[in-house]
């Protein structure tokens, strides 16, 4: 937490936050954002070093480890990016010529303020070249990590150049362009039966529709690898696309931007590459009913093969234009097709949040194109991109089973679930591993042959989900993204799988291809989409209090259908849940918990424990509350403790400096204190402006700060007034600031200890 940020302090910066290696000397994670808030996922267990990086100005920060929820993180970034180059959003009014003249140094893409640009730069030797002395690590840092590290040095070289471009007044944003792979997991080659297409009820389906449409094709643009134009199984099913990989290189094709969609192949040799968008394209509409080959999910509908993914993957920026064109938005191929694609499958993806991207998804979305990808294969919850992003379908994979597949990822983004396949199994005993059969190539006689091939991955799943929303398009073609949203959430175009409901694993449920088509029918005659059923939740998910003894829970309901709570309980006799400010009706709304220390071991330790809401639904929703007694892991100080002494009405007494002890134990004394009620706190200062118990300043008071108490003196001496000096944070706050957080600004304490009772303010 950057507390200085909104400049309600002394201080005012921006803090930025790196992760490296144990070695120091490769860069793993990074938060560069312009917030009072800046996160990271660690990737996985081991260690690390953690660089909280002062890029302009100077703040107090609280840095807070494992307390802060995955599902409360928005935003992921990935250290997989291009080096030199930065996706620019200039602001509306900006004069992109006079900013070009005064940045020669840096290429853009095309001078647009209407949508984000590509710019390019040269990457310097030296430490100084993006002029940001005294705004970021030092230059002996950087000369080592050049060293020991070349290539995370050009990665936090180009980083630093985007930050400088994020604080300029004339740009709205400026981002990383993130690099993206395919996300199938292929294995050995296989020809059998498409065992997938019975598990989605899609031959059901198909005696309603096979995806044509009166009046105009259904159009599914696969933006991938490219497709084998001349494969037999695609013959017809494709209409004019686009390449859109800029670099050359990356392309392998001798080009960059051109109208030709063809995938020469990814690989650095025969037999080597993936074919992958051929494979995707084939799900969704391979040629069918021909007595030979394999079926599509929707083989009358169209293919608009966009190629993005090359040799080195493809970047977050050729993707998006790829994505405008399909859409029939501006883009850097300077045309639009001439019809415009009805859905969007992206069997791709990789970590990055990019604010550019997700304003380009919505964009799609605002023009009418359902947009479909890939949840991941790293068997994780944490977010996938472009999978993740609002307004996008995110895809998991099951298996023969209707299982999980061992390797798709899963979280709180993904809506829906299709079969991926487990290439490892063979759970139908046809002598095959499980995988998901399309079309593909062999080109290890030099030249491609169009063939058959399993693969699996949620890669593979995605296209069922896209092909299907391609059967409703062809039944009812004003189906919009809402109604498709409306559909998922009420269940009716899904098999539930796992828990009751929406759930992490499978989302929404298995796609159901005859229940998609008979609803998408529905509609077409004149009924209205389903209300989105009741979805309680908890504001924050979990409570992380460490040594605070409160916090408010904020319940609300997601869905259309109305909902209420029934009951509330907890599991630990320290904890208390009230109704603070709800309904009268459904008992949504605040709940104020409350923790009591007092029953517990002064041992310390950490503590759980778990509220349950019981709802009208008939699920519970849990919430699960962190808290600790005593300094569970006491390392170091924090700093001088001031000891302010108060009577009952918050008039200044007395103050002194309390004694380390080490251990984290400090001890203080008043002298002298005639007969009368007080009050006490403590509390550091650490940026020196005479008031403590600040965000990220260490603050208690007797007993606790939150519930003061008065202390009656008489003539005789008192001990064991003891309590926990904590630093404030606001983490577990779900929407409060700097300002607010605490209740009040703080303490003012005394600059000299020898002056004599003054009015102080609380």
């Amino acid at each position: 937490q950057v507390v200085d940020y909104a400049g309600v302090d002394v201080f005012q910066g921006d803090l930025d936050l790196y992760l490296y290696n144990d070695l120091g000397d490769t860069i793993v994670e990074f938060s560069n954002l312009i917030s009072e808030f800046e996160y990271i996922t660690v990737p996985a267990d081991g260690d690390y070093f953690i660089v909280v990086n002062a890029y302009e100005g100077s703040s107090k920060y609280v840095l807070n480890l494992n307390g802060v929820s995955a599902a409360n993180i928005t935003q992921q970034n990935s250290v997989d990016f291009k080096v030199g180059e930065a996706i620019i959003k200039f602001k509306a009014n900006t004069q992109v010529n006079n900013f070009k003249a005064s940045h020669q140094q840096m290429q853009l893409s095309h001078a647009k303020t209407t949508r984000a640009a590509l710019g390019k730069f040269e990457i310097s030797d030296k430490t100084s070249v993006l002029n940001l002395s005294g705004k970021a690590t030092s230059p002996d840092f950087l000369a080592v990590l050049k060293q020991k590290n070349f290539a995370s040095y050009q990665k936090i070289k180009t980083l630093r150049e985007i930050k400088r471009l994020k604080m300029r007044d004339d740009i709205e944003y400026a981002e990383p362009n993130y690099i993206y792979k395919a996300l199938q997991v292929p294995d050995d080659t296989f020809y059998n039966l498409q065992w997938h297409y019975p598990a989605i009820n899609l031959p059901q389906a198909w005696d309603i529709t096979t995806g044509s449409r009166v009046g105009s094709d259904v159009i599914v643009a696969v933006v991938d690898t490219g497709v084998f134009l001349a494969h037999p199984e695609l013959s017809g099913q494709l209409v004019n696309g686009y390449d859109f990989i800029a670099d050359v290189q990356n392309a392998a094709d001798g080009d960059g931007i051109d109208p030709n969609p063809d995938d020469p192949g990814d690989g650095a040799q025969l037999s080597n590459s993936s074919w992958h968008g051929t494979h995707v394209a084939g799900t969704v509409a391979a040629l069918s009913n021909n007595t030979s080959g394999v079926a599509g999910v929707a083989w009358q509908s169209k293919i608009m093969p966009l190629r993005v993914l090359g040799t080195q993957g493809g970047t977050d920026y050729d993707i998006r234009q790829a994505i405008r064109y399909a859409a029939g938005l501006d883009n850097d191929s300077r045309t639009v097709p001439a019809q415009k694609a009805d859905i969007i499958n992206l069997s791709l993806g990789g970590g990055g949040y990019s604010q550019a991207s997700q304003d380009t998804y919505m964009a799609v979305r605002s023009a009418g194109v359902i947009v479909v990808a890939a949840a991941g294969n790293e068997n994780t919850s944490q977010l996938s991109y472009p999978a993740s992003y609002n307004g996008v379908v995110s895809v998991s994979a099951t298996d023969f089973a209707n299982n999980r597949a061992p390797y798709s990822n899963f979280g709180t983004t993904v809506d829906i679930a299709a079969p991926g396949g487990n290439q490892g199994v063979d759970l139908n005993n046809d002598n095959y591993g499980d995988g998901v059969l399309s079309t593909l190539v062999d080109d290890s006689s030099g030249s491609r042959v169009g063939v058959l091939n399993f693969y699996q991955g949620t890669s593979m799943a995605a296209p069922h989900v896209a092909g299907v929303f391609a059967l409703m398009r062809a039944v009812y073609p004003a189906l919009s993204p809402d109604e498709v949203d409306a559909a998922l959430a009420s269940g009716v175009i899904t098999t539930d799988l796992g828990a009751a409901g929406r759930d992490d694993v499978y989302g929404h449920g298995l796609i159901d291809a005859l229940k998609a088509v008979q609803e998408a029918q529905r509609i077409e005659n004149g009924g209205t989409p389903p209300l989105r059923p009741a979805l309680i939740v908890a504001t924050p998910n979990k409570l992380v209090l460490g040594n605070t003894s409160e916090a408010i829970l904020m319940l609300s309901n997601l869905g259309d259908e109305p909902a209420s709570i029934t009951s509330v309980i907890d599991d630990a006799n320290w904890l208390t849940v009230e109704a603070s400010n709800v309904d009268a009706t459904s008992q949504l709304g605040d709940y104020l918990v409350t923790i009591n220390r007092s029953a517990l071991s002064t041992t310390p330790a950490s503590y759980l424990g778990t509220i349950t809401f019981n709802l009208s639904t008939g699920g519970p929703l849990y919430v699960e509350v962190f808290m600790d007694v005593g300094l569970v892991e006491k390392a170091g100080n924090v700093g001088m403790i001031y000891m302010l002494l108060f009577d009952e009405n918050y008039n200044f007494v007395d103050q002194v400096s309390s004694a380390d002890d080490g251990n984290g134990n400090y001890n203080y004394r008043f002298d002298g204190v005639i007969a009368g009620n007080y009050r006490i706190i403590g509390g550091s200062d650490i940026d020196n402006d005479i008031f403590i118990c600040q965000l990220a300043e260490a603050c208690g008071g007797y007993p606790t700060i939150n519930a003061l108490t008065t202390v009656t003196v008489s003539d005789s001496d008192i001990t064991g007034l003891n309590f926990i000096v904590d630093l404030l944070a606001n983490f577990a706050a779900s929407s409060s600031s700097a300002n607010t957080h605490t209740g009040f600004s703080g303490f003012k304490r005394r600059v000299d200890p020898l002056m004599d009772n003054k009015q102080l303010s609380r």
